[in-house]
């Protein structure tokens, strides 16, 4: 199945997803087939989630062309290496800091001469009974580099220089405390590093993508970040959607009361 997600951003177009976090393949199914998401994050990095767990995510989503993208703790090749087996069709890497730590990632998710990847392609060969061609394998893959501390800040021109780098999700918490203006996203000096991730995306040619901040719930706050200049946006998950679900039921149930 083509990336979605590569195939919309590479065409200069918006693509949309949420990040879970529960472990459930039926959420993983229920947002893959809501018919609103152009890509899904499965959260290994703040969730604990296991290999059999987010296998079964891979395949509860495998029924439509949403794009299913691993976070992981780290750009580890051999944790990538299991999780594209898998059936993922991106990574997003944390604290993706300097152009080496990006190459490192993204080499690990082609195949030689592009990469360092090992044959083993397992369930993206349906178990063997599909032939897996090497070169479209590479080009469909997804790496998004997590940009979340002020020396990925300086560091972003070189990090974006780098060949199989093919997006980048500002992480705006991390970033901000960073930068020692911890979840003020108003200031000037979170202000200015978004002003510079969005120039050098220009410059570079790629696509820049964010974590939505501010309110979720506002039906504005995907196209707020799309007029400022961003493509590929995070938006909130099932533990926001739980919760704003439940912080609505308890006003219901204490006007009853």
């Amino acid at each position: 199945m083509k990336n979605r997600t590569k195939a919309l951003l590479n065409a200069g177009k918006v693509a949309i997803g949420p990040q879970l976090r529960f472990g459930s393949p039926a959420i993983a199914e229920m947002f893959a087939k809501a018919d609103c998401c152009d890509f899904i994050i499965i959260d290994g990095e703040h969730a604990p989630q296991t290999p059999t767990g987010v296998q079964m995510q891979l395949q509860g989503m495998s029924c439509t062309d949403v794009t299913p993208i691993a976070r992981l703790p780290s750009a580890d090749p051999d944790g990538i290496r299991v999780y594209l087996d898998m059936g993922a069709q991106g990574v997003f890497a944390p604290f993706i800091n300097t152009a080496e730590q990006a190459r490192l990632g993204a080499e690990s998710m082609r195949y030689p001469p592009k990469g360092t990847r090992g044959y083993g392609p397992d369930r993206t060969s349906i178990y063997g009974l599909k032939a897996i061609d090497l070169e479209e394998e590479n080009a469909d893959m997804l790496f998004v580099a997590n940009i979340e501390h002020e020396d990925a800040i300086k560091n972003i021109d070189e990090i974006l220089a780098v060949d199989g780098v093919d997006t980048f999700l500002v992480g705006p918490c991390d970033l901000s405390i960073s930068l020692g203006v911890p979840l003020d996203f108003e200031h000037p000096k979170f202000r200015d590093a978004i002003t510079t991730v969005l120039k050098a995306a220009e410059h570079a040619k790629k696509p820049a993508g964010i974590g939505m901040y501010g309110d979720p719930a506002d039906p504005e706050g995907p196209k707020r970040f799309v007029d400022m200049g961003f493509r590929m946006i995070l938006s909130g998950g099932e533990e926001f959607l739980l919760a704003r679900g439940l912080s609505l039921i308890q006003k219901s149930f204490s006007a009853a009361r």
